[in-house]
């Protein structure tokens, strides 16, 4: 059984809450747990909201700092668009560098299915870490 709850709006105790929240017969789960988990939970989850967001995975496709480099990131994105129009792709530019990602993943597990069907079009795209991926975004 697997559990996602959106904890940005949320204290600790707000957490485990809605965590131990049931409706109908769908069963209910009670979670007991010390205190103190409720502030380390409550602790993550401001830091969580200070930061805009959280530590997550996209696969990258391109990364080129030639002169031409502008021009060969956006051929990946309309490639990228054609075949995967469906996901949320960036082109970004932090100088010297052109780099185009696609999806938003928590894990780098969570991400590998992408890179799987990506690695076919794009033979050398690989998962790579990013900060403050929103949690709207996630896939």
């Amino acid at each position: 059984m697997a559990v996602y709850l959106n904890g940005q709006n949320k204290t600790g105790q707000q957490f485990f809450e809605e965590l131990s929240y049931s409706k109908g017969d769908s069963g209910r789960v009670n979670v007991i747990q010390d205190p103190e988990l409720e502030n380390m939970v409550g602790v993550h989850i401001d830091m969580n909201k200070r930061n805009g967001g959280i530590d997550g995975f996209r696969i990258q496709l391109y990364l080129g700092s030639s002169n031409n480099a502008k021009n060969e990131a956006t051929e990946v994105k309309k490639k990228l668009l054609s075949l995967f129009s469906d996901e949320k792709i960036y082109v970004m530019y932090e100088a010297p560098f052109w780099r185009v990602q696609v999806g938003d993943f928590r894990s780098k597990n969570e991400a590998l299915e992408l890179y799987r069907s990506l690695k076919k079009e794009f033979p050398s795209c690989y998962p790579v870490p990013v900060n403050n991926i929103s949690l709207s975004n996630l896939q």
